[in-house]
């Protein structure tokens, strides 16, 4: 794992953690409308040219709302012209069934653990 960076995301926690070949970012407490513009915004500040991918985790997320899922949709639209696949992990239930409800699921690997790139 390598050393673990606080990026300066505002009104909400973020943890960015580099590891071999992906970026982590842990995201904490609600994601709605209120603040999903910003948290898109700062998930397209932490891709890297030539990041392989860009692992959303959502552990520590309490409530993803519809809305807030424009932060996860601006992070995927922003990592794909650049080869960069994003990847949602640790989703629970209602996370996935309101990312399957969007139709997020087809374009975004959504995992309920912590994904293929963790040993």
């Amino acid at each position: 794992m390598g050393n673990r960076i606080l990026h300066p995301f505002h009104r909400h926690t973020a943890e960015v953690v580099p590891h071999l070949g992906h970026v982590v970012v842990r995201l904490s407490g609600e994601i709605t409308s209120k603040n999903a513009d910003q948290i898109g915004e700062d998930l397209c500040e932490v891709l890297l040219p030539r990041t392989p991918v860009l692992e959303i985790d959502l552990t520590r997320v309490t409530c993803l709302s519809g809305d807030g899922c424009t932060a996860l949709f601006m992070a995927l639209l922003a990592a794909r012209p650049h080869g960069t696949r994003a990847i949602v992990t640790q989703a629970d239930s209602r996370t996935r069934a309101t990312l399957t409800r969007l139709g997020l699921t087809r374009v975004l690997d959504v995992y309920e653990e912590a994904g293929p790139y963790h040993s």
